[in-house]
């Protein structure tokens, strides 16, 4: 529970966490900026009470300016299946957040990371959620920033990337084996 009416800048757009975040943090008086690389979300983000900041997570310039003054982030790396190595997308990613909240003096940090995160390989992409929290760890944690890494399990609303193939071959194409058990995390929307 905040005390008083904070500045909070979200990352993520509005994606399935940065969305229904903004809107409650909205709701209960905070001012907020929700950064999106894409000027046609603009509209939809300010129709939720938010400021929007239109640029890349990925330009350090731009994070500081928008992280500015800011009371609290919420960091999260957004997907991208165009690099050629996403580990080092994901660590570079970290490493200019943490450059971004140490320049600006940001005092409150949450780090939405992964099931998996604590270790360094075998995980795929998310060993670059293990860098993550290293890299903020280790900049921020001695500077009296506090700091939370989010570590939960796959997100439901990642079977909607499915939807195709399902459509199409009546099978979710991934690989999952017949008897795994899988979890997963829903938020719920007011």
């Amino acid at each position: 529970m905040f005390l008083k009416s904070m500045k909070v800048v979200v990352t993520g757009s509005l994606g399935n966490v940065s969305k229904p975040l903004a809107k409650q943090l909205v709701e209960k008086g905070h001012s907020v900026t929700v950064i999106s690389s894409k000027k046609e979300k603009q509209r939809d983000i300010e129709a939720l009470g938010a400021h929007a900041a239109i640029g890349s997570v990925e330009d350090l310039d731009f994070l500081v300016s928008i992280f500015n003054g800011a009371d609290a982030v919420y960091v999260m790396v957004p997907p991208r299946y165009d690099v050629a190595d996403p580990r080092a997308y994901y660590a570079g990613l970290g490493r200019k957040y943490a450059d971004a909240i140490e320049q600006t003096g940001v005092k409150r940090v949450v780090h939405m990371s992964s099931v998996g995160a604590h270790l360094a390989k075998g995980t795929g992409v998310i060993a670059g959620l293990y860098d993550n929290e290293h890299t903020l760890n280790e900049k921020l944690l001695e500077k009296g920033v506090s700091l939370v890494h989010l570590r939960p399990v796959s997100f439901y609303t990642n079977f909607f990337h499915h939807i195709e193939t399902i459509k199409a071959m009546g099978v979710i194409g991934a690989n999952y084996g017949g008897d795994d058990k899988l979890r997963g995390v829903s938020l719920r929307y007011r």
